[in-house]
């Protein structure tokens, strides 16, 4: 089987190559605006890199040649969906690819604001057997997008009220998704996966005070004060937004939902929150 990653220099489609590298019954090929940064990060002459940009639908005949399924995530810059998506997934239709993982989200089902409801409808519509993976918040949004603002300012500022957030690791989810792949029994099937437990920021605020040795305090600003900071920041508009619906859902309590999928369906033991965080203390230290 020719599997197809995209994103894969991000950490869940790099999370995902390292599930399935060294799979014997599989050949993996990456899509990527740069395919040489992809043979330098990786250096691994069993994948082959072939060049891909939603913006450039020119190169989607060519990275889905002899491609059966695809590993699909939607670039955090890409917002505007109703131009870009469907002829990539129309390109997957008439190139024969016979199934699509997409990652989604959770709670995409009731939100339809969001990009990931259209790819969702988009993919179903083509009649391309799919699987969608809809994880709550992913852990690594602590050592990446929240970064900068722990580590160096010792604050957590999402506007997200009291409400809790079931968190999840890439790793947990991106093994889900190697399991889905050759699997019929995968196929037209939505799992929303979570981790075991949900945390208000405030305690995961506590738990990054008790972990790194020093106060770190939750901010709740409003939506607007969050825009407002986030663009300071550099932020592209269409990203702020998406942040923005995600934290109003945790703040009206809809990320708080947990399920015993990744264990039950994928034989996956999640990761604690705090053990997550233990281990990556030195993305957090100044």
């Amino acid at each position: 089987m020719n599997l197809l990653i995209t994103g894969i220099t991000g950490n869940f489609g790099y999370a995902v190559y390292r599930q399935l590298a060294g799979r014997g019954d599989l050949r993996l090929f990456a899509g990527a605006r740069n395919p040489e940064r992809v043979n330098f990060l990786l250096d691994d002459p069993e994948i082959e890199s072939r060049r891909f940009d939603f913006n450039e639908p020119e190169t989607f005949g060519s990275v889905l040649r002899d491609i059966d399924t695809v590993i699909l995530l939607r670039p955090p810059a890409l917002t505007e969906v109703r131009r870009y998506v469907p002829p990539f997934v129309e390109a997957c239709r008439e190139g024969g690819v016979e199934h699509i993982v997409f990652l989604s989200i959770q709670g995409v089902e009731n939100n339809r604001r969001l990009p990931h409801y259209k790819i969702e409808r988009y993919i179903e519509q083509s009649g391309i057997p799919y699987t969608f993976l809809r994880p709550g918040f992913f852990m690594e949004n602590l050592i990446t997008t929240h970064r900068d603002e722990i580590r160096y300012r010792s604050k957590l500022i999402v506007p997200a009220g009291e409400g809790r957030t079931n968190f999840i690791a890439v790793g947990d989810v991106a093994a889900a998704a190697a399991a889905c792949v050759g699997k019929p029994e995968h196929y037209r099937r939505a799992y929303e996966l979570t981790g075991p437990e949900a945390y208000d920021y405030y305690q995961v605020a506590e738990i990054l005070s008790q972990e790194l040795g020093r106060p770190v305090r939750y901010e709740n600003p409003s939506r607007w004060e969050f825009f407002r900071y986030r663009r300071s920041l550099g932020d592209p508009i269409p990203f702020v937004i998406v942040m923005i619906l995600l934290y109003r859902r945790v703040k009206k309590g809809g990320a708080e939902a947990r399920n015993e999928n990744l264990q039950r369906v994928f034989e996956v033991e999640p990761q604690l929150l705090r053990n997550f965080i233990r281990e990556k203390l030195d993305y957090l230290r100044e």
